[in-house]
C-alpha cells in the first residue's frame, strides 16, 4: 500500500515534532500495511515554507533512522502545495516538488474556505506544461462542498483528488464523510490517502478506509484507488473516468445532516 500524503517529516511543519514521533507513524505505517510514503509537508501556508532541497535532505535522514531501527519503509520527498501563481516556475526551479522527482504529480492544496478564483487559468497552465495537480482533500472545502460539480470541472481540465483515509469513515464527521461518498460515487476521487500528521489525535486508517469502499463501492473501486497510487510512485500513466455530474437533488445540505443527526438522538430517547 502506497500513502501519497503524509506529514512524517519531524520538526516541518504541523506533522511529527521529533525523531520519535516520526518512528511511531512509520511503525503505525507498517502495521498499516503501507510500504511507502510520500512525505508532504506543507509548503506556502501561513508560517511553513518548506522548499525542496530542505525536504530531501530530511528524507534522506529519516530514511537513515528507519533502516537503523529496522522499520521496512521507504519515504519520498515532496509536498502539500498551497496554491500559489508561481508554482509552475518553482516547480521547475526545484523548490515545490511534484510527488515524484520523475513524474508530473503536484499534491495541491486549496485554503479552506475556498477554490481561488485563478485556479482554472493555472491548471490549464500545469496540464500545458505537462504537471497533473492531485487536490488534497477536496472533501473538506468548503466551496467544493457546496457546489461539487466545481471539482468536476476541475477534474475535466486535467486534475485529479485525493480524499482523506479518516473522513471516509467518519473520522472528521459525518457531513464530511457524506461528500466524500458523494465525490467518490461521482468519479471524481482518484486516490486515497492518510493525510496522517502523528499516531493520536490525526491517525492513518488506510486500511480502515480502504475496508469501508469496498464494502460501499465494490472491490474495483478499491483495486482502482490502490493501483493510481502506485502509478504516482512508479511515475506512470493515470487513466481515469470522466467525472459524473451530480444532480441538484443529490447534494447534501450540511443542515439535513445535523437535521438527521438531531431526529436521530431524540429517537433514541425512546
Amino acid at each position: 500500500m502506497i500513502d501519497i500524503h503524509n506529514h512524517i517529516l519531524f520538526g516541518i511543519d504541523d506533522g511529527a515534532q521529533t525523531e520519535e514521533d516520526t518512528l511511531n507513524m512509520a511503525r503505525r505505517a507498517v502495521e498499516q500495511g503501507i510500504t511507502d510514503i510520500i512525505a508532504t509537508p506543507h509548503h506556502k501556508i501561513g508560517v511553513y515554507e518548506n522548499f525542496g532541497p530542505k525536504i530531501i535532505a530530511l528524507t534522506e535522514k529519516v530514511n537513515t533512522l528507519l533502516q537503523t531501527h529496522q522499520i521496512p519503509l521507504k519515504v519520498h520527498p515532496s509536498q502539500e502545495v498551497r496554491i500559489y501563481g508561481d508554482m509552475i516556475k518553482d516547480l521547475k526551479e526545484g523548490i515545490a516538488l511534484p510527488l515524484n522527482s520523475n513524474a508530473p504529480y503536484v499534491l495541491v492544496e486549496f485554503p479552506s474556505h475556498e477554490v481561488p478564483v485563478y485556479t482554472e487559468q493555472l491548471f490549464t497552465q500545469m496540464a500545458l506544461e505537462g504537471y497533473v495537480p492531485i487536490i488534497a482533500h477536496p472533501e473538506r472545502n468548503s466551496e467544493l462542498q457546496k457546489n461539487p460539480n466545481k471539482l468536476a470541472e476541475l477534474i475535466e481540465l486535467g486534475a485529479l483528488a485525493q480524499v482523506t483515509a479518516g473522513v471516509v469513515i467518519g473520522k472528521l464527521g459525518e457531513y464530511n464523510k457524506q461528500i466524500a461518498h458523494l465525490m467518490i460515487e461521482h468519479n471524481m476521487i482518484h486516490f486515497v490517502a492518510s493525510d496522517a500528521h502523528n499516531v493520536t489525535t490525526r491517525d492513518f486508517f488506510m486500511k480502515e478506509a480502504y475496508a469501508h469502499i469496498e464494502a460501499t463501492f465494490g472491490e474495483a473501486i478499491v483495486q482502482k484507488l490502490d493501483d493510481n497510487a502506485k502509478k504516482v510512485l512508479n511515475g506512470e500513466n493515470i487513466r481515469y473516468s470522466s467525472p459524473r455530474e451530480v444532480a441538484k437533488e443529490d447534494k447534501i445540505e450540511k443542515s439535513d445532516v445535523k437535521k438527521k443527526k438531531k431526529k436521530k438522538k431524540f429517537l433514541g430517547l425512546f
